[in-house]
């Protein structure tokens, strides 16, 4: 799992980006968020990665 910061979420929307240690950005949607969770920008969580459509996605979004 990759650990990084929610850099970006729009909560009207339901999609926001991570921002890993590296520097890197991963596009999320709330579904890729496990039940439970709520997030908020600012927020250190854990993810994994999978190639989307526009570049890197995070799913499995869960708090550290």
């Amino acid at each position: 799992m990759i650990i990084g910061t929610v850099k970006k979420w729009d909560i009207l929307s339901g999609w926001g980006f991570i921002e890993d240690h590296d520097g890197n950005d991963y596009f999320f949607n709330i579904s890729n968020v496990r039940k439970g969770v709520k997030v908020r920008e600012g927020m250190n969580v854990k993810f994994d990665s999978f190639p989307g459509q526009r570049g890197d996605e995070a799913e499995n979004v869960s708090s550290v």
